[in-house]
């Protein structure tokens, strides 16, 4: 007695050839997936299991990007002087951040010291108005005194991943402020960039 083997064959639809059983030309799939569909392959095709394939693929992309700009182009070298402190360096504002999303934020400023001490910076950055419940982000770092010439005038950057959105929120505005801890004499002063980026999760 002869056993005959049962073969299934395949279509494949780009070079319009029928293929049978292992022969057919698939690629190995990258997920856990209760159907034999390259999901990668055919995002269009519905698939009958339970499975979000297009939300695993979409993990860690752009989702929204906001930033602003401030006096790119600065004097060199840097005169004295400068918008004194306290002062809003800059603020950017998503119009939606869902539920397991992240934000990245950067920060770039400058730091004037015209007082002949070394003093304090504190840089922080809030999520919606500047207020202690709002505060997300806080360095302090020491700025050289004027008369030292060493560091009086800074680059000052600040970097930061909000991680803490248990639900969906519209508006999400950050404000990144630069004040002084005690005295008088440091200025802010350009250039200056702050991004916000929103990104797809959850992580």
């Amino acid at each position: 007695m002869i056993k005959i083997k049962k073969y299934n064959c395949y279509y494949n639809g780009k070079n319009g050839k029928y293929y049978v059983e292992n022969s057919y030309p698939k690629k190995k799939k990258s997920h856990d997936c209760c159907c034999e569909h390259d999901h990668k392959e055919d995002k269009s095709y519905e698939c009958g299991c339970k499975r979000d394939h297009k939300e695993g693929n979409e993990k860690g992309k752009l989702v929204e990007f906001a930033y602003q700009n401030a006096s790119p182009i600065s004097n060199l070298p840097p005169g004295p002087g400068g918008l004194a402190l306290p002062q809003t360096v800059a603020a950017v504002t998503l119009n939606k951040v869902k539920v397991g999303n992240v934000v990245s934020l950067n920060g770039l400023f400058h730091i004037n010291n015209d007082s002949p001490a070394v003093q304090d910076l504190v840089a922080t950055i809030y999520r919606g108005i500047p207020s202690p419940g709002n505060l997300i982000y806080r360095k302090v770092i020491e700025i050289d005194n004027a008369e030292g010439v060493d560091d009086d005038f800074t680059e000052v950057v600040v970097q930061f991943v909000d991680d803490n959105f248990r639900t969906t929120q519209e508006n999400v505005t950050y404000t990144l402020v630069a004040t002084q801890r005690i005295g008088t004499g440091l200025f802010l002063a350009g250039p200056i960039t702050f991004t916000a980026t929103e990104i797809k999760g959850p992580f």
